[in-house]
Order: structure tokens, then sequence, then C-alpha cells
């Protein structure tokens, strides 16, 4: 009972600091986000699991707000040192976006943007292309006679009862 008081009392001491530090972060997270063709509820949603707005957090080769990995910044562009990743405009520039393209490879759908986010989307967007490619070399008419396949009905007995 003294853990569960324990672990509520940090939750209500966290979350008004954390949301203190997003009222400062705002209007940067919406310019970024605006820019990349996000909602920044969105980008809300990852600072917060990724540091709840801390710019200064580095956790296993992730930095700042957003947790972006140096070599990530790097393939966007960044030619700066992993220090620079914790000012948080630096850091929100190739983070979101670097969600940008997760969102993409998750077809505009949140949760899926966020985990491919925290787990990357090469694989994902690689197949999105090929889906993609394969689509546009489909002559029109097979792809208006293509149908998904459904998974087989089951039919059930029907029993009489006795009278």
């Amino acid at each position: 009972m003294k853990r569960l008081a324990l672990a509520a009392f940090a939750v209500l001491c966290v979350i008004p600091s954390a949301l203190a530090q997003s009222a400062q972060y705002q209007a940067m997270v919406e310019s970024h986000a605006a820019a990349n063709g996000l909602p920044p509820s969105l980008v809300h949603r990852v600072i917060m699991r990724e540091s709840r707005y801390n710019p200064h957090a580095v956790s296993r080769g992730n930095y700042g707000m957003m947790q972006i990995k140096l070599q990530t910044a790097r393939g966007l562009g960044y030619t700066g040192t992993a220090q620079g990743l914790l000012d948080p405009e630096t850091n929100l520039t190739y983070a979101v976006k670097y969600l940008a393209g997760a969102y993409r490879a998750a077809g505009g759908n949140h949760d899926r943007a966020v985990r491919y986010y925290a787990s990357g989307y090469y694989y994902a967007a690689k197949r999105q292309r090929m889906m993609n490619a394969n689509a546009e070399l489909m002559p029109i008419n097979l792809l208006e006679q293509t149908t998904v396949a459904q998974p087989p009905r089951r039919h059930r007995r029907h029993h009489r009862s006795a009278n």
C-alpha cells in the first residue's frame, strides 16, 4: 500500500512539471509539426513518452526531448555533436522530421507512428514502397478485380429441438 501511495505521489509531482515545460515549448512544437505535416498532439505525445519535456535527457545513446540517436539525426542532415542535440530547437528539427517519416510509414496511424518512432520504420517504409510500386505496375482493370481474401466462414449446425 505504501508503494502505491509513493507511486501516486511521484506521478502527481511529475505531471505538473511536465505540463509547465510543455507550455514552454508549445510554439516550438507547433512550428516544427506544421513544417513537417504532423499534428502537434503527436509530437507532444512522443516528447512526453520519451523525456517528459526534459531537454537534457540522455539515455543509451539517445539525446534530448525526443530522445533521437546521433546517427539518426546525422542521416537527416545533422552535422553537429551529440551534445548539440540537447538544444531543444535542434532536437525538434531532426526528431520531428524523423517522426514525420514514421507517421507516413504508419499511414497516419498515431499509435503505429509512435511505435515506428521508437523502434525504427525502415522495413515498414520499404514494404510500403514495394506495395506502391506493385500497385503502379498492375493494370487498372486488374486492380479493380483484386479483392481481399476473406477468412473461411464457419457454419453453425442447426439442431432441431425435439417437440
